[in-house]
């Protein structure tokens, strides 16, 4: 599963433009082209150029604000945790999961251009448990308080079962 996250994220990689000169670093803000339709947690993004960001960099570094290429409609606001890569990412990147061709791709990670910490999105149960038995694959997802990754039986496993 790992490697073919991986090759997906190198074929993100091609979608990806990073931030313009003279951004603020701080809020990680990258703009993202996709060729197809993507789901977020939530909520499905057609295709299309969009602003990746934090929402809030000096109170809280695990909320994700998407938004329309020019900032001028917000899309969704998202919880993340942590994701950890071995090596920087030399570019802007996006992880898929794996859907077929005809299924909006499901967004996982994000991760800002220089880093090996990037930014896990978290899916509501129901969304994430669809998700997991669609694709037989573990997905992120949290449950009132609980975070806990699902398989496609809609079991739940420990987080850091990838």
């Amino acid at each position: 599963m790992r490697t073919s996250l991986g090759m997906v994220a190198v074929a993100a990689m091609l979608f990806s433009v990073p931030a313009p000169a003279g951004a603020d670093e701080n809020n990680k803000l990258t703009y993202f082209t996709f060729s197809k339709p993507v789901q977020l947690p939530g909520k499905t993004l057609p295709a299309g150029k969009y602003r990746f960001e934090l929402a809030d960099p000096q109170e809280s570094r695990r909320v994700v604000k998407v938004s329309s290429e020019d900032g001028s409609k917000q899309l969704a606001m998202l919880q993340t945790v942590q994701y950890t890569m071995r090596d920087p990412a030399k570019d802007a990147i996006v992880i898929f999961g794996e859907s077929p061709a005809s299924d909006p791709v499901a967004v996982q990670t994000f991760v800002y251009p220089g880093e090996t910490i990037g930014f896990e999105f978290i899916y509501p149960h129901d969304e994430a448990v669809r998700l997991a038995k669609k694709y037989r694959a573990k997905v992120l997802s949290t449950s009132g308080d609980k975070l806990e990754r699902v398989d496609e039986a809609g079991a739940s496993l420990p987080d850091d079962k990838r």
